[in-house]
């Protein structure tokens, strides 16, 4: 029996889905407009957008300074347990969601919001459980104690 590969079983990249929920959640604003607005709504907007770009800046610092690949199809050389992801087992996929997020309240537009739900699923199901099951799988007891004690978004 072949020995399972060094990554998780990523298909999609997560940029990816994000870009796609945008501008699906962006044309369906333009066909079918689902507005909402409120005074405080471009700055509430900017404020996640900005936890967003903080967030996935954040990460993929801590990528770099680790010597790993942000690609989910590339391989994990070790667990990294500071920074972000001290908090968050997917600080990278929560900043994507407040950045959407963020886009859809400043914007006022309600697809982008609605949209979280099957994005969040999507990379919930497609991403992180494969990400999940690759690094159980590699990095086992102390993987399992990570998973444990870090919440896997907040």
């Amino acid at each position: 029996m072949a020995e399972p590969p060094d990554h998780a079983d990523v298909r999609i990249l997560p940029p990816v889905l994000l870009l796609g929920s945008v501008l699906l959640g962006l044309g369906l604003h333009w066909l079918l407009p689902l507005r909402f607005g409120g005074g405080l709504r471009l700055a509430f907007g900017l404020v996640l957008i900005g936890a967003g770009v903080a967030a996935g800046g954040w990460t993929l610092t801590w990528l770099r300074r680790t010597h790993q690949d942000p690609d989910p199809r590339k391989p994990s050389p070790e667990l990294i347990l500071g920074g972000p992801f001290r908090w968050s087992r997917n600080p990278i996929y929560l900043g994507m969601v407040l950045l959407q997020a963020g886009i859809g309240v400043a914007a006022g537009n309600g697809w982008l919001l609605l949209l979280l739900a099957p994005l969040v699923l999507i990379l919930q199901h497609s991403v992180i459980e494969r990400e999940e099951e690759y690094l159980a799988r590699k990095f086992g007891d102390a993987y399992a104690a990570y998973r444990a004690s870090v919440r896997r978004w907040l």
